[in-house]
């Protein structure tokens, strides 16, 4: 099953709601394949989401299940 790269953003408003970041590529078969990754390049993967929502803070980074993935995609 792939496992995608989630970026959580805390945004800059007075409610503090939180953004995703879906990093689509690469995508890795296990899922500690992700954290590697993950590990390896956690200051680039900070950076690319800092340069997508400028402004906003990054709080955590996942590696998620793309079955989990979609249930988090679902409209609520």
């Amino acid at each position: 099953m792939k496992t995608f790269l989630i970026v959580l953003v805390m945004m800059a408003t007075a409610d503090l709601g939180e953004d995703l970041y879906i990093i689509q590529e690469p995508k890795f078969q296990q899922p500690n394949q992700c954290v590697q990754f993950v590990q390896a390049n956690s200051l680039m993967l900070i950076a690319k989401a800092q340069s997508e929502y400028i402004g906003r803070v990054v709080t955590d980074i996942f590696c998620v299940p793309q079955n989990r993935l979609q249930l988090l995609l679902r409209p609520a």
